[in-house]
């Protein structure tokens, strides 16, 4: 990550990592912290690939550990552009995922293209929830991108691409703690 000190202040955490805001990008940027080296370099090498599909924010940053704002070093990570979240269509019942939505969610459609695109590319995605995905700004268009590219969302890959890395053994015992998981999990849609 070269000489630049960044800061993160916590922002949210999923099933298994961390996110940061850098201070000082006024939210421009933010840092992903996995619980290992090798999996945070793994996850880099999707997004960053990703990215060049427009299917995931860009990634301004080598591997990795920042300054925590009051509390010593983050484990291993990268810097990323932040995206905003994705909205639930306005379908009473609807779910915007990939396992319970209308057929007509426009969210869908798009989760479906990404799902798509990442097949092309030997990554078989599994993990559709809607807070698994965000907006960016692409040529003055808001579209949707995958923002978690951590290795519990996919079930297989291309090994001769995309290398290997050690999977989760208990990943089912734990539920997505990130905050839009929590406030669903919480309320009756």
């Amino acid at each position: 990550m070269g000489s630049t000190i960044y800061i993160g202040k916590y922002i949210d955490s999923g099933s298994r990592n961390g996110f940061y805001h850098i201070v000082g990008s006024n939210r421009q940027y933010g840092f992903k912290e996995f619980d290992s080296k090798e999996r945070a370099i793994w996850s880099r090498r999707v997004q960053d690939e990703l990215s060049k599909v427009t299917a995931a924010p860009f990634v301004t940053s080598e591997v990795g550990r920042i300054s925590l704002e009051g509390s010593g070093l983050s484990e291993w990570g990268y810097v990323t552009e932040i995206a905003s979240r994705v909205r639930y269509c306005k379908s009473t019942n609807c779910c915007c995922d990939l396992y319970d939505s209308e057929e007509n969610c426009p969210n869908r459609k798009r989760i479906d293209d990404l799902i798509s695109i990442m097949n092309n590319m030997g990554l078989c995605f599994t993990d559709g929830h809607i807070a698994n995905f965000g907006i960016v700004k692409r040529k003055n268009k808001k579209i949707i991108v995958l923002i978690d590219t951590g290795v519990e969302g996919f079930d297989d890959w291309d090994q001769t691409i995309w290398g290997t890395v050690e999977r989760y053994r208990d990943y089912y015992d734990n539920e997505c703690s990130c905050t839009e998981c929590m406030r669903y999990a919480n309320i009756e849609r």
